[in-house]
């Protein structure tokens, strides 16, 4: 069976595990970045982690975040006290409320994430990119200072940047299965998520970052249809730290790592390594076709 290792984070990441998840051939590994983990409210937030678990049960809300037809009751009455529009969904904040309570009780962030995933019947593994804090800071064109879900949620990925930044990575540990997992792979794929937000934290961690530079088969999934960000802020983020949001600026981001890129039919730059799929996902079967199709690529 051959063995596949994913690079997650953020929605669109969580949209393409759905359709790797479904693939029965193969023996799965999902890699999660941490990067926008933050207590909010006095919680331990894993936001990528959850969107992963709970698009692969089935039960993502319908913006891809949460869980769906959840309620927002104490949201609503916490407002009484603070004004705050990060909404927790009363199903997603009892997750969180565990989360919490493990990690209060002493036990790490990947043991956590393997109770919650079997919690939901998740079959795959799923692996926090390191159970340390690294905390992706944002640097404004204006001087500020911003956390990650200041920057993405309240302020709607809006601010123009600086410099982006993921404190912790130097001092952070990654665990020896996880580098065995990437090792034993036969193929890495990394996600079409925004390269600077979901998974420039996993790579700020040199040890992940030099198993796959050794890696062989690395292929990378475009984040941009014609030249525009399939979701998110990654067009803006490219052009603020320099780079085009096309195939050229995404192998600059993923030089020495990536030996394949995907990209949308007619974005390709016409080397050998690029190749043109429909990446653009409106059904499970869309992501899972692309999945079957990059498994049988030499």
């Amino acid at each position: 069976m051959k063995k596949v290792t994913y690079l997650s984070g953020g929605v669109g990441g969580a949209k393409f595990a759905k359709g790797l998840y479904k693939v029965s051939s193969i023996k799965l590994s999902i890699i999660v970045n941490t990067g926008d983990d933050e207590y909010i409210n006095g919680v331990s937030l894993s936001p990528d982690i959850d969107t992963v678990i709970y698009g692969l049960a089935g039960i993502e809300g319908e913006f891809g975040w949460g869980i769906k037809k959840d309620k927002f009751t104490v949201h609503e009455y916490l407002n009484k006290f603070l004004n705050t529009n990060f909404m927790i969904g009363d199903k997603d904040l009892a997750t969180n409320l565990f989360r919490n309570q493990m990690l209060h009780e002493g036990k790490t962030l990947t043991e956590i994430t393997n109770e919650i995933k079997s919690e939901f019947n998740i079959l795959c593994e799923i692996i926090p990119m390191t159970d340390d804090k690294v905390s992706t800071k944002l640097i404004t064109k204006q001087g500020e200072r911003l956390d990650f879900q200041n920057y993405f949620v309240q302020k709607e990925g809006k601010p123009r940047l600086k410099n982006i930044t993921y404190n912790g990575s130097n001092q952070a540990k990654v665990s020896s299965k996880l580098i065995r997992t990437i090792r034993e792979s036969d193929t890495i794929i990394i996600g079409p998520s925004n390269p600077y937000l979901s998974i420039g934290p996993i790579l700020s961690l040199r040890k992940i970052k030099d198993a796959l530079i050794q890696h062989d088969n690395v292929i990378v999934i475009s984040p941009f249809i014609n030249s525009n960000a399939i979701k998110g802020p990654s067009k803006k983020n490219f052009t603020d730290m320099g780079l085009t949001a096309d195939i050229k600026g995404i192998k600059k981001f993923y030089k020495n790592i990536a030996s394949k890129y995907i990209v949308h039919f007619g974005d390709s730059d016409n080397l050998s390594n690029t190749y043109e799929e429909n990446i653009l996902f409106t059904t499970i079967e869309d992501s899972k076709k692309l999945a079957t199709k990059l498994l049988s690529y030499e």
